[in-house]
Parts: C-alpha cells; structure tokens; sequence
C-alpha cells in the first residue's frame, strides 16, 4: 500500500480519531497514549475475515458497526464502560481502490462509536494477498470488579436482554439467496429487513451492562455463539446446573410469528444460532428489581428465563430444557463451534 498508506492512517485519524475522554495521544505517534485515572483496564479483542465471518459483498457501513460492535458487546458483559478501540485492516488489492469503500466504512464506525463515545486511537493498515480482514482491540474501564462467567450460583435467576435468533434467521435467508447451505423459509420484505438489520448492526448492550455491574451483579456474558453454547461456558466454569423454559426465550415480533409452533426452528434459531450479542446474567433473586428498574429506565426488554440449580449425580447434562413444563431432550448441537 506504499504511498497510501499514510493517506488512509491520516483520513482515519481525522475522521475517527478525534480527541476523546483519557486520550493523552492519539493516532499518529508509535503508540496511543492513556490515561484511565486510576480506574482498572479491560480489554478484548476480535478477528473478522471475509467469506468466514462476514459475505465479501457486506457494505462496508455494517461492516464497520458490526466489527466494532461485538467487541463493545464484550466489555459490557464485564459490566466495562467502553472508552477506546484500535483497528487493524488487512486490504487484498481491489478494482475500484478503497476511496468510496473507506468513506462508507468510516461512516458506519462513526455511527456506533459516537453512540458510546468511543475513540479509535490506533491500528494498523496493511496489503494482503489474501481475503479482506479487520481486527478490532476494545478498551474499557471499571472502578473494582467485573461482572465474570464463573461467578454464577445456585439459586440465581437466569436472564436474557433484547430478544433472540433474529440475526440467525436473517443468515439462513442470507445463506440461500447465495446458493449456500441454508434453511429457507417465506417472510414478508418487512420482516426481512427487521432480521437483516439485527444481523448487521447489533446493538452492544453497554449501559445495561453498567448497571448491572453497579446492581451487584457479578456472573454475566455476551450472547454470541448461540444462547446453549455460551450459557454452558457459565455453567462449565461456575460448575452449576441450569434449567431453562425454551418458551421462555425473548423472541421478537418478526421472529415469533415465523416460528409460531415449529420446535425446529426454535431450537435453531433464538437457542443455538447466534450472532445476538445480547447480555445472559445470572443474579440472586434479589436483584430481580434493581435489574428490571434498570432495564425500564433503558426501554430494554429483560427476561427471566430460568434459574441456576446445583449440580447432582441425576443431572448428566449442564441444563435441563423444558417446554411447556415438560422436559425435552436437548439439541444435538449447542452453537457455533470455533475450530481451526
């Protein structure tokens, strides 16, 4: 990238990397300088590469959103107040060169990133002879403690926010109109376009995550993998038992009426699709006030859709699903698996 390089470091430095709270030095030195006035630091960070993690023909505005947004959803699982973000973009050569791609693409980061008042402080550009790829580090800090997917305990109730398997629904419809592998199913244009947009720009749930942090929460984690999946990484490192009403599940109105009663495509779509980025907590009963207060005061959805047991020789499986109080058999697949 030669020459342009600098170009694309200088229009991303003054477009996305405006001076903001902590921010000693920005871009344009070796290395952002931080201050978090004595507050403690919490990092995350991940990797997006085209044709794996995202279709190459994405605008680039929901590119943008999304790459930031689910390392935002990261910290506030951790109960984090966001505050900076690096990024990394690894370019493979393109036709049209990435003038009009750039502006798009920086368009969609400044929409989410001015939401929460995050600044980009740094990053890299590179050429790549391989496909598209962009990283992105999320910085975030906390007063004390974090809210932590081993801490959960039994007795807890188990809650979800927002609503989930409108992302997955979207990818199965995604996944035919390109001639892959996917479950297709009729929907009206007004329909579609609910789901696509929650498959493109999730939202992180950043204040509710704060604030139940602040509630005393201690046992919380991002809804990515699929609601199963990541809720047996909670149950795996607190070693406890869960069990879980399916009907209980937040659905939206778009997706209930799709679903209506084919167990199917509740089981693949809202327990075990992915790509919500919605917030699993797990908090003593106690807290069930505080929470929905919170929540209210947000005009965030919040559900209550099971509680956490302990574990006992009669209880092989990690969580006891059940269906109009009745127990049913599990789903042989759990979530999106990440493997090499």
């Amino acid at each position: 990238m030669a020459g342009g390089e600098f170009a694309l470091i200088e229009q991303l430095r003054s477009r996305l990397g405006k001076v903001g709270k902590g921010v000693r030095l920005g871009i344009g030195d070796d290395a952002a300088w931080l201050d978090p006035a004595g507050r403690q630091l919490v990092a995350t960070m991940d990797t997006l590469v085209a044709d794996r993690h995202f279709f190459p023909d994405v605008r680039p505005y929901d590119l943008a959103w999304k790459a930031l947004a689910v390392n935002l959803s990261d910290l506030a699982a951790m109960g984090a107040e966001a505050r900076w973000c690096l990024l990394s973009l690894a370019l493979p050569p393109r036709e049209a060169g990435y003038g009009a791609w750039m502006e798009d693409f920086m368009a969609g980061w400044r929409a989410l990133a001015e939401r929460h008042d995050i600044t980009l402080v740094g990053g890299d550009t590179v050429a790549t002879d391989g496909p598209l790829t962009l990283s992105v580090t999320a910085l975030g800090l906390v007063d004390q403690s974090v809210m932590r997917r081993d801490a959960a305990r039994p007795g807890d109730m188990v809650w979800v926010t927002g609503s989930l398997g409108d992302a997955a629904a979207a990818l199965d419809l995604a996944l035919v109109e390109r001639g892959r592998e996917g479950q297709g199913f009729p929907c009206s244009a007004a329909q579609r376009e609910a789901l696509e947009a929650r498959r493109l720009r999730p939202t992180p749930r950043l204040e509710f995550g704060e604030a139940a942090a602040a509630c005393g929460v201690c046992c919380a984690m991002d809804c990515s993998d699929g609601f199963l999946a990541d809720l047996s990484h909670i149950l795996e490192t607190s070693g406890v038992h869960a069990q879980i009403a399916l009907d209980a599940l937040p659905l939206s109105r778009e997706l209930m009426d799709l679903a209506g009663e084919d167990l199917e495509r509740w089981q693949r779509w809202p327990l075990t699709g992915g790509d919500d980025y919605e917030l699993i907590l797990c908090a003593p009963p106690a807290l069930a006030a505080p929470l929905r207060q919170a929540a209210a005061a947000q005009s965030l959805r919040l559900t209550a859709v099971g509680h956490i047991l302990p574990t006992a020789l009669d209880m092989p499986a990690a969580v006891t699903m059940t269906r109009r109080d009745r127990v049913m058999p599990l789903p042989t697949t759990w979530g999106h698996v990440h493997a090499l």
